[in-house]
């Protein structure tokens, strides 16, 4: 079976892209993008519809994931207060979700295993199934339980390539046949070159699951 490789970067505003998402979506030869903006705040709806068209126009295979809002994740945590706000959050995004492979779903460390339940209700009445990313930031997770819980729910357990001191393991996690790897630097966060060798060893992971 053939593997399916998307592959984007964190954001698109860096100095070796002089044009934002029109240069991106040309000539990057990239096939993906993860947005982290929504994160820290609500995007304008003018903005997103931007971006749906842009990918429409240039090209129709693009996907993208999206970093939902921290309000969600890290605020209400998952609550009724939370739903509520992911399905403003979600409104807001309608025009790019036929191209959105993910919506990314970061947990605060202070979201444990125990949490699992409250997270498995959210994410059933999200209706998202595998198309809910969930990274972990807290050791627990990352055990037979964490990755049975994923995959009962049918919920895309993100793979970390994290800093060393961080401890959590690097391992790839196929969950129902998603693949979804941050790679955030091996030396500290976001600020790690990855050698050939190492992005090598990485691709060579994913190939085997």
């Amino acid at each position: 079976m053939r593997t399916k490789l998307f592959i984007g970067t964190s954001g698109f505003m860096y100095d070796w892209n002089p044009d934002g998402l029109d240069w991106y979506l040309k000539n990057s030869e990239l096939n993906a993008l993860e947005i982290n903006m929504p994160f820290y705040r609500f995007p304008f709806p003018s903005m997103v519809a931007s971006w749906a068209k842009k990918t429409k126009e240039i090209n129709k295979n693009f996907r993208w994931a999206i970093k939902v809002n921290r309000l969600i994740t890290h605020v209400f945590k998952f609550n009724e207060r939370a739903f509520t706000t992911w399905k403003k959050f979600e409104k807001i995004f309608l025009p790019l979700d036929n191209f959105t492979a993910f919506y990314l779903f970061q947990l605060p460390p202070s979201l444990t295993i125990k949490a699992k339940e409250r997270i498995a209700e959210f994410a059933k009445k999200t209706k998202l199934e595998e198309r809910f990313a969930l990274e972990a930031r807290e050791i627990s997770w990352f055990t037979k339980e964490g990755i049975e819980f994923a995959k009962s729910n049918n919920i895309t357990f993100v793979s970390v390539d994290a800093p060393t001191f961080t401890q959590l393991p690097r391992d790839i996690f196929c969950i129902n046949g998603n693949v979804y790897l941050r790679m955030h630097g091996r030396t500290d966060w976001y600020f790690h070159d990855y050698s050939d060798k190492e992005l090598e060893e990485v691709l060579q992971k994913i190939i085997s699951k």
